[in-house]
């Protein structure tokens, strides 16, 4: 089955956008325009997903035995990191309870607001953003994402399964109803869900407009032409991230959609510096690095403040957030070189966890979700 290295590419720059998105330190490059809307790249994670998961299973003949594999597979390739982030949270908490009685003061007191004892059976069964009840960004903040998208897996191999004649019907309706909600700010349920749902179903179909395509694309040769569509992509990308419009989530995401169309050609040379090692091995990781990153954040953040408290020095700043009422704590040290240095002193621990994370725990659980899958076949022929 084809594999989308360029895409697996673009997939880890973005993940490493949305770490610069997080990032607080207050005179760093991080808090350029781009990197204040990166936050937008979660929609590329959705429309690329979809892509992927009907590149995967729309083709195929798709009975209750696929289903269950399915199953498996996603469980087990999003759960082993999910978990073990959530757990390290919690300890998080715990140290940070610790420090509070020894004179520290954070922006939350330890267990209370999203990390209530409340929030951590929802995170454990991925259910905080799909509840109204409880916090989507509680303990590991990225995670409200993963939760979308785990039950929009289900929700797809249920309709291959059911209705495969209709199946692109169903996810038309789907996407439109969803970017509809969207426009119209539609609060039903939770606005994650419809966020996850329009994109993860746009990218479905995407994945389909690009099968009809692909013989025609293939028998182009003007690398030129792909090239300069590439490029395009690229300043669309930029353009609409650094200058804020109306409705410019639902905007990034049918742009998405148009990227994913243009690089999964691959054709062009910006796909063909994606192909290159150091981009394919920042692919590998961006799952690692978009649900270890929080965790190193607080920690740098942390940090900041137990060494202020010791040095008499300030190193942290409360801030309100442009047009919003939350506040945030950045790290300040007072000089744009040094603030810069943090920011890639941070960005280079996440790599350096994700690699180890990436190793440890994701391919140990995409192995043994393989070992089970296939347990379970065998048993079912047996029967």
């Amino acid at each position: 089955m084809k594999r989308f290295v360029v895409l697996d590419s673009f997939r880890g720059i973005c993940a490493v956008a949305v770490v610069l998105f997080h990032t607080q330190i207050l005179l760093s490059f991080s808090e350029l325009s781009f990197f204040r809307h990166a936050d937008l790249f979660v929609e590329f994670f959705f429309v690329l997903s979809g892509f992927v998961m009907f590149h995967a299973y729309g083709g195929r003949e798709f009975g209750p035995g696929v289903l269950r594999r399915f199953i498996i597979s996603r469980t087990f390739r999003l759960y082993p990191l999910h978990l073990l982030m959530l757990l390290v949270f919690i300890g998080l908490e715990f140290g940070k309870l610790w420090a509070e009685h020894h004179g520290f003061s954070f922006n939350d007191a330890a267990f209370t607001g999203k990390t209530a004892p409340g929030e951590i059976l929802p995170n454990a069964l991925l259910l905080q953003s799909w509840i109204g009840d409880f916090n989507s960004l509680s303990f590991n903040t990225p995670a409200w994402s993963i939760s979308i998208e785990y039950y929009l897996y289900m929700v797809l191999g249920m309709v291959l399964l059911a209705m495969p004649r209709y199946c692109g019907q169903i996810l038309a309706l789907a996407a439109l109803v969803s970017f509809a909600a969207l426009y119209v700010e539609l609060d039903v349920i939770k606005p994650f869900i419809w966020r996850g749902a329009s994109c993860f179903f746009a990218g479905a179909l995407t994945y389909q407009l690009y099968q009809k395509l692909e013989p025609a694309i293939s028998r182009l040769e003007d690398r030129l032409f792909f090239s300069v569509l590439e490029l395009l992509c690229l300043l669309l990308v930029y353009r609409t991230l650094t200058h804020e419009t109306p409705h410019q989530g639902i905007i990034a995401s049918l742009l998405f959609c148009g990227v994913v169309l243009v690089f999964a050609g691959e054709r062009g040379a910006v796909s063909q510096l994606l192909q290159r090692r150091g981009f394919a091995r920042l692919g590998e990781l961006s799952f690692s690095i978009y649900l270890t990153h929080a965790a190193v954040i607080f920690a740098f953040t942390s940090a900041a403040v137990v060494l202020s408290k010791l040095s008499g020095t300030e190193y942290t700043t409360i801030l309100q957030q442009p047009g919003s009422e939350q506040i945030m704590r950045y790290i300040s040290s007072g000089s744009a070189v040094v603030d810069d240095l943090l920011t890639l002193l941070e960005l280079g621990i996440v790599l350096a966890i994700s690699s180890l994370t990436y190793h440890y725990v994701e391919l140990k659980g995409i192995e043994l979700g393989r070992r089970f899958a296939h347990h379970e076949s065998r048993q079912l022929s047996q029967v």
